[in-house]
């Protein structure tokens, strides 16, 4: 597909360098000469150095298909969206914006494009530690009512050492299925003789109705929220801190070296217990009990200071750390080096970006990790009658859940498929 990106920042770039690799026609429209020419130089990629919010600018994208716009700035996202909507009648639109305004479904449906408020897509990553505390991870399919749980199976661990054709009389008791494995870098989509390791990383498809079903039954040891440390401030600290202000139950502590911010943030939320510090400080983290808290956010503006933040406060005791992680270099470590969570903003923009990419008798694309899809395909009519154990690998690598009826339920070895229907599966990223 042609897709052009406007806007060359470490968004836009990542956007760029990705697609172009899976060989789509890619232009990147920047005012900066130095950013787009610099992709164009290592990529195939058209370099157009112009200001978007001009017409004629926008002329010389006019053929492409699909338009992510991710400046800087909220307001000349919006203006470039109108443009493309107004004046050259693009339909595949994707903008960024940080401000809730601009995402209230009002302005969605008066732009008539896909509106992404990355600061909300990030807080709702926190939120899934809090409301899946077990898990290091949660992918939610929000319109069939199925998460996708990243759980890390330990040493002593119920599932450690079964075969997952052992856990017939589990899913009996509760429906649930282990869609794909994670071991030593590789990712594999499991049958019934795959076996499950400690140090696996495995992914859980469940009704999220039925998760502390699924908890009881795997012996998922899982206990509540009740104290999370927020060290560093930035555009996500402000949402987060809203956000968590209102739960009940949880103590929430805010770390900032700057005195300023520190009392901005007391004003703004009371109910938080605000400390004027330095995130390394291990006496005035120590003293405020870091060891006894079961999540701890970094959310500076300074990567490699919430990198080192994290690291240090799993090592005092918090039980659960998450980063934010703005760079690609940094992405393939923070994992192998403690962090259980890495808040990644562009990964959640480019998985809206491949549901327009999805490709022909796809629905939907959802990125569940780097080799891992979610998908919607709709069932064909040679299919028609066959059961999902006949059809392994026909339709896709791991068949999920079939929506029949007007509901969605997991799929079973002897499901059977009839034509049309919509079936969710699992695919390695090609």
């Amino acid at each position: 597909m042609k897709v052009c990106i406007i806007g060359a920042g470490v968004v836009g770039s990542y956007l760029a360098k990705r697609l172009s690799r899976e060989n789509h026609e890619i232009a990147v429209v920047d005012v900066n000469a130095d950013k787009a020419s610099q992709l164009a130089y290592g990529y195939d990629i058209l370099s157009v150095n112009c200001d978007a919010l001009s017409v004629n600018c926008l002329k010389k994208v006019e053929s492409f298909e699909l338009f992510v716009v991710v400046t800087e700035s909220d307001e000349k996202n919006i203006a470039i969206a109108t443009l493309l909507r107004s004046i050259f009648g693009k339909k595949r639109v994707i903008v960024r914006v940080s401000n809730k305004a601009f995402s209230s479904p009002p302005v969605k449906e008066f732009l008539g494009c896909e509106v992404v408020n990355i600061l909300s897509e990030t807080v709702q990553t926190v939120l899934s530690q809090i409301k899946y505390p077990f898990a290091h991870g949660a992918v939610r399919l929000e319109s069939e009512g199925i998460v996708i749980l990243k759980y890390l199976v330990s040493l002593n661990d119920f599932l450690a050492g079964k075969r997952i054709s052992e856990l017939k009389s589990v899913r009996e008791e509760v429906d649930f299925t282990i869609v794909a494995v994670e071991r030593e870098g590789k990712v594999i989509i499991p049958k019934g003789e795959s076996f499950i390791f400690p140090e696996d990383r495995i992914y859980i498809a469940v009704k999220e109705n039925r998760v502390p079903e699924l908890v009881r039954a795997l012996q998922i040891r899982s206990e509540p929220v009740k104290m999370v440390f927020v060290l560093g401030y930035s555009k996500f600290t402000e949402e987060l801190l809203s956000v968590l202000s209102d739960f009940k139950g949880i103590k929430v502590k805010f770390f900032s070296p700057d005195r300023e911010t520190c009392e901005s943030v007391s004003g703004k939320f009371p109910g938080v217990d605000v400390f004027h510090g330095e995130f390394t400080d291990v006496e005035l983290l120590k003293e405020e009990g870091i060891g006894n808290s079961d999540l701890t956010v970094s959310l500076s503006d300074d990567e490699e200071t919430n990198i080192l933040a994290s690291i240090l406060a799993k090592k005092l005791g918090t039980k659960k750390v998450c980063s934010l992680i703005l760079h690609p270099e940094y992405e393939n470590i923070v994992e192998s080096i403690g962090i259980d969570v890495p808040l990644i903003p562009r990964k959640l923009l480019a998985s809206k970006v491949y549901r327009q990419l999805s490709r022909k008798g796809f629905l939907e694309v959802f990125e569940l990790s780097d080799s891992l899809e979610v998908v919607e395909m709709t069932v064909p009519k040679k299919f028609s009658g066959k059961t999902v154990s006949e059809l392994r690998d026909s339709i896709c690598g791991l068949i999920v859940a079939v929506k029949k009826e007007n509901e969605t339920k997991l799929a079973k070895g002897d499901t059977v498929l009839l034509s049309g229907e919509t079936v969710i599966c699992i695919e390695k990223r090609k």
